[in-house]
């Protein structure tokens, strides 16, 4: 007899189930990119965010993600950082997967997956839910090409999480 696709439902699916959260990004210069839907729910970097008071502000926490997480030591050369607001509506990361293509026929440059762990301040890849229920992650995408120089193509990142 052959298997059937019936599902038994089970209520504890809806408090586990993934829900994807999708960012994408127009890369519109060297180490500049925009939304490509604009938003005001997340917070970009290449290089550094300016200050911690920046990060406050933005999420209306204190110290939830430092300024060391994102600073320019550590994203280092060819990456990329994020910090979404989610308004305290996640209760787990599970995991990223981050692609960055190029606009001269849309190939794919590099894609980065991680589960999720620690940002640490170190060149890794990393996604981490905060102390208040939002989002930080870093994508090294690496030199080859030169994420650095990209001036034009688009940022795509998938993070799957669990809401409270």
């Amino acid at each position: 007899m052959a298997d059937t696709s019936l599902f038994y439902y089970n209520d504890q699916w809806g408090k586990v189930q993934p829900r994807i959260l999708r960012l994408q990004y127009g890369i519109t210069g060297a180490k500049a990119c925009a939304p490509l839907v604009s938003n005001s729910a997340s917070l970009t970097a290449f290089d550094a965010i300016s200050s911690q008071s920046t990060i406050d502000n933005f999420l209306g926490t204190t110290d939830e993600f430092t300024i060391a997480q994102f600073d320019g030591t550590a994203l280092g050369a060819d990456a990329f950082g994020v910090i979404v607001n989610m308004q305290g509506q996640c209760a787990k990361v599970v995991q990223m997967i981050a692609s960055c293509y190029s606009n001269t026929g849309g190939a794919d440059l590099v894609t980065r997956q991680c589960v999720a762990g620690t940002l640490a301040g170190t060149l890794v890849t990393n996604v981490q839910i905060g102390a208040y229920g939002n989002i930080g992650l870093t994508v090294v995408f690496g030199n080859s090409p030169d994420f650095d120089g990209l001036t034009s193509g688009t940022i795509d990142i998938a993070v799957h999480w669990i809401a409270k």
